[in-house]
């Protein structure tokens, strides 16, 4: 694909992403997803002492090891000093704590669907995958059209695959830890580095380069 900045015509070069690449965006991508829930833990709690992030690829099991997180919220809100170095618990009704209370749920919401959403924010890249210059992309189709309208119509078909992919392959399927697993063999031995959710969602992971013309 061809792009044009400040007047230098660039194509886009695009081939198999590395493995040590990959892997370095699945770290970052799993840091990232977890910050919202952390902040949380800190602010409500004091600290985190925990393994969710270890859990990144199985989404669900994560979200189990995150299930303390509303509760605990929850009490520190009902909890107040009383003046005298004892407290009492009071249902604390404010917005400010209801909004927090919302936000315990939704960054555990968050952690499990991070990186289907930020797939289709970011046209197929994680945190991880953008930073390491690498895009999620339909197998075999992998040069996006330069037309408008065949564009969009490859948008839509792309951000399907990417659904599938995301949702079917790694929030359901590598929720049973030994697909992970099986996954990661399959990315070295095959020859296009295919993921179990890559082949479900029909999808391949691709390194990107801009060469100047």
């Amino acid at each position: 694909m061809e792009e044009k900045e400040a007047g230098v015509k660039r194509i886009v070069n695009r081939t198999s992403a590395p493995i040590l690449k990959r892997i370095a965006a699945f770290l970052i991508d799993a840091v990232a997803a977890f910050i919202p829930a952390l902040a949380m833990y800190i602010i409500f709690t004091g600290g985190y002492v925990g393994w969710t992030p270890i859990w990144y690829e199985s989404p669900v099991i994560a979200a189990a090891t995150m299930i303390d997180l509303p509760p605990q919220v929850n009490e520190s809100l009902n909890t107040f000093d009383n003046g005298d170095g004892s407290t009492h618990t009071e249902y604390n009704v404010s917005f400010s704590a209801t909004v927090c209370r919302v936000i315990s749920v939704l960054s555990i919401v968050f952690y499990v669907f991070y990186s289907t959403f930020c797939a289709y924010i970011f046209d197929g890249q994680t945190i991880g995958k953008r930073l390491m210059g690498l895009r999620i992309l339909i197998r075999g189709q992998t040069d996006m059209p330069e037309e408008k309208e065949e564009l969009e119509k490859w948008k839509k078909k792309n951000n399907k695959c990417i659904f599938i992919r995301e949702v079917l392959g790694k929030v359901l399927i590598n929720s049973i830890p030994v697909f992970p697993v099986i996954s990661f063999f399959t990315m070295i031995f095959t020859k296009n580095r295919l993921t179990l959710h890559d082949m479900i969602g029909g999808t391949c992971v691709m390194e990107e380069k801009l060469i100047a013309e």
